[in-house]
């Protein structure tokens, strides 16, 4: 009889902690599905449209899993709005973090930003993706995304093997023009190019750069925003650039602006591998004659120095001003335009 009430005991001691959680849990999940539908609402009276048709939070017991079908995400604070659709996203979470959570799209994604005036239609789009995200109120938020065979089109189509994302929010909104209003970092790898310079080849092994954009950045149409932008002294600062293409290597850091006409201004520094091989497509493009093409090399190689690895490499500044590109004092040809509209 000891034996049958000692073991009711230790019975009763283990199902009022599992009784317990099991109701915590279910409280927990009830609570997620209110807080997304909360923030849904939220989010649209900042003109931010959400949408879902399917949304569920499994995982018990060890994890919340929110799993949710057909998602499209637009922000009507610009104009054209981007979008951003998903058939499907699951967030897992442990029970006792709610801080970190890991994402994965295995039907991936789609980003769209509709054609406006002179400017193409631009889309982004994985065939799958997954990534972690920190969202803790005791520090900035930040997202990581990996994406596998992307593809970027606007005037073209160019397809990516891999690509790795990180974007930084700072833990308040920017308030001055000195204030960073977010930070990206993009590593793209395999980039076929349709129409490479002559002596290049047709994929760019590893393209990466990181950047801070500080200033307020104002809703509305994307040229209006951008020239307000500007006009409160708005930058973008590259913490770090790196090109692999061949045997080119560039790498670089600096500052980015916008002039008068919302065209690029910059001013780089850093290292360039391989230069060689840029005198050789200025010239085959015909922006350079043979003479001068030979001219430049002898003082690029002049300027050269054994890099880290012990290859010649070039330090120099890199400018864009009025619409032209210069690698120190040599001209290098036209800028790429920005279209807003």
């Amino acid at each position: 009889m000891r034996r049958a009430k000692r073991f009711g005991l230790v019975f009763l001691a283990l199902l009022v902690p599992v009784a317990a959680y099991i109701g915590y849990w279910r409280i927990a999940a009830a609570r997620i599905e209110d807080g997304l539908d909360g923030w849904r609402q939220s989010a649209a009276k900042k003109q931010i449209d959400a949408s879902w048709r399917q949304l569920r939070v499994r995982g018990f017991p060890f994890a919340f899993r929110i799993e949710i079908g057909n998602a499209s995400l637009r922000d009507r604070a610009w104009n054209p709005a981007p979008q951003l659709r998903l058939d499907r996203l699951i967030a897992t979470a442990r029970p006792w973090n709610f801080d970190d959570w890991r994402l994965a799209a295995p039907a991936g994604f789609s980003a769209h930003l509709a054609a406006s005036g002179a400017r193409p239609e631009l889309k982004l789009a994985a065939k799958s993706a997954e990534g972690t995200a920190a969202i803790g109120a005791q520090s900035a938020p930040w997202l990581w995304v990996r994406g596998a065979d992307v593809t970027a089109e606007a005037l073209g189509r160019v397809p990516i093997k891999s690509a790795e994302a990180w974007i930084t929010l700072p833990a308040k909104p920017a308030e001055t023009h000195t204030d960073p209003s977010f930070g990206l970092a993009l590593d793209m790898r395999q980039v076929e190019v349709a129409a490479p310079p002559v002596n290049f080849g047709k994929t760019i092994d590893e393209l990466a750069f990181g950047v801070t954009v500080r200033g307020v950045l104002p809703a509305g149409p994307l040229a209006q925003a951008a020239a307000a932008w500007r006009d409160a002294g708005g930058t973008v600062e590259v913490d770090n650039l790196h090109l692999d293409w061949g045997g080119l290597g560039i790498t670089a850091s600096g500052t980015f602006a916008l002039d008068e006409k919302l065209q690029p201004l910059a001013a780089l520094s850093g290292g360039i591998e391989g230069f060689d091989a840029i005198v050789d497509a200025l010239v085959a493009a015909d922006w350079l004659i043979p003479e001068q093409g030979s001219i430049l090399r002898i003082a690029l190689s002049s300027l050269a120095k054994p890099g880290p690895d012990g290859k010649p490499q070039i330090t120099a500044p890199f400018t864009i001003q009025k619409g032209k590109m210069y690698l120190g004092p040599a001209r290098l040809g036209p800028a790429p335009r920005i279209v807003w509209d």
